[in-house]
């Protein structure tokens, strides 16, 4: 058990009282493997969209990848509320308060319908200008801007699923989540297919097609989430007759642990969005290679998703039990686990490098360049697995102040400064910024394992 346990754990907690390593184990892939396999299949339905934008040709592919930063923005608020429902639901699991459980989720459906509303606005209403400084031109805005507002006008939706699915998976009820983005993503490939090059009677609309699939596909994903949450026997279901009433003592409790998952998500997003400028002026052929590589890299990364979902989950119902050996031995096997993860997937995608490649493109200057860019860029995939499921178990805990800091110092201002200046000064071009991302990549682990194995997290009330 020292494998799962650090010394410091030990000394701390005078009575341990664990499962053995394989019931713990068993216990993470229960909820983890779902997790993964539903996180997993949403980036290939990224992966789908990118890839028949692609056929479109290259201005296409550019295009929906310049809008991609200001959608991920105008969802910041929502991951905060994911983060904060997932720990505060989690522990309340831990603790057998089921009426509490119902009522945080609720008072989230609230917070997240008004918060997306004002999200929409301003993104339809600034979908231009937000473009321009981001760094679209005259080849790539108006496909950009079309894009970006239609996929807005489901914002409202997708935030809502996003905070059900959130408590679900607090719950242990990953199987659920499952299904529904299962169906929905179905859903939205099929509406790809159709309406990018036009099949079956349908027009074919190019990268508007695109954004009106991924419309129907977060509409329909919101409306199973809500069937579920409505009529399956669950820890946080819900009905329209329950108290509907604004509470601010809950509400606050919502936004106080969510506010640091928000502002973590703003400083990331800024992050991205200055590594994003830093790309889009290396000209539209580089900004296609980038959307191949970071395509293929999501794959390693959605399946990373699904720990990391799973052990904030396990930890936040370990702290809720009072049991935080238990807590850290759940947080520990997880980065055995991504480490492992991170290795198979580095090996897979240098094997598989041109074929991968070839899915997104036919122009063979970009296929190549992606190629021979991802021998390098592929090696992110160890620290970033490593990194996010550590943040997962900090988040898991309520602790996103401390996860809010080491994104703001790393991603914020560490990467951006390392990419430029590998980018433009040193003459590295598009490399450069995949090797400025490792170093954000290692440098954020070793923050959060820092937080991880010095247990202030254990201490964190939600």
């Amino acid at each position: 058990m020292e494998l799962l346990l650090n010394r410091k754990v030990q000394k701390v907690y005078s009575e341990i009282n664990i499962p053995k390593k394989s019931k713990i184990l068993a216990n993470l892939l229960r909820i983890s493997v779902p997790a993964a396999l539903e996180t997993f299949l949403i980036s290939v339905v990224g992966l789908a969209d990118t890839v028949m934008v692609g056929g479109v040709g290259t201005n296409a592919l550019a295009a929906v990848s310049i809008a991609q930063q200001p959608v991920y923005i105008s969802l910041a608020a929502s991951v905060g509320f994911s983060a904060g429902v997932t720990a505060i639901v989690a522990r309340r699991r831990g603790e057998k308060n089921q009426p509490e459980a119902q009522k945080v989720l609720r008072q989230a459906i609230i917070l997240g319908l008004i918060t997306s509303l004002i999200f929409a606005v301003l993104t339809i209403s600034l979908a231009r200008p937000f473009l321009i400084l981001t760094g679209a031109n005259e080849d790539t805005l108006d496909l950009s801007a079309t894009y970006l507002q239609i996929v807005t006008t489901a914002l409202v939706f997708n935030y809502l699923r996003i905070i059900i699915c959130s408590a679900l998976r607090a719950v242990g009820d990953v199987g659920t989540t499952l299904l529904t983005n299962m169906i929905a993503n179905t859903v939205n490939i099929a509406f790809n297919y159709c309406l990018i090059n036009g099949h079956f009677g349908f027009p074919a609309l190019g990268v508007a097609g695109a954004a009106i699939a991924t419309v129907i596909g977060n509409t329909v994903a919101f409306l199973i989430s809500v069937f579920i949450i409505r009529y399956k026997k669950s820890f946080v279901r819900i009905k329209l007759r329950d108290d509907w009433r604004f509470d601010k003592e809950c509400a606050k409790g919502i936004v106080t642990v969510s506010s640091s998952a928000f502002i973590e998500q703003i400083f990331m997003r800024i992050g991205f969005f200055m590594i994003a400028m830093i790309v889009n002026r290396l000209g539209t052929h580089l900004v296609a290679v980038n959307a191949i590589i970071a395509g293929i890299v999501s794959l390693s990364f959605s399946i990373t998703d699904g720990f990391s979902i799973g052990v904030a989950s396990l930890v936040g119902r370990s702290l809720g039990e009072k049991n935080e050996p238990l807590a850290f031995a759940y947080g520990r096997l997880s980065q055995i686990l991504s480490f492992l993860i991170g290795l198979i997937m580095i090996s897979l995608i240098l094997t598989f490098r041109y074929q991968l490649s070839m899915l997104f493109s036919d122009d063979e200057t970009v296929i190549n360049d992606a190629a021979n860019i991802l021998r390098i860029a592929v090696f992110v995939v160890v620290p970033q697995s490593a990194q996010w499921v550590t943040t997962g178990i900090l988040r898991g805990a309520g602790d996103i102040h401390y996860t809010a800091r080491s994104a703001m110092l790393s991603i914020m201002i560490i990467r951006p400064v390392c990419s430029y200046l590998l980018c433009y000064p040193i003459g590295l071009g598009l490399l450069g910024s995949w090797i400025g991302m490792f170093i954000d990549q290692t440098t954020r682990f070793a923050l959060n394992d820092f937080r991880f194995e010095n247990l202030k997290w254990a201490e964190m009330k939600v």
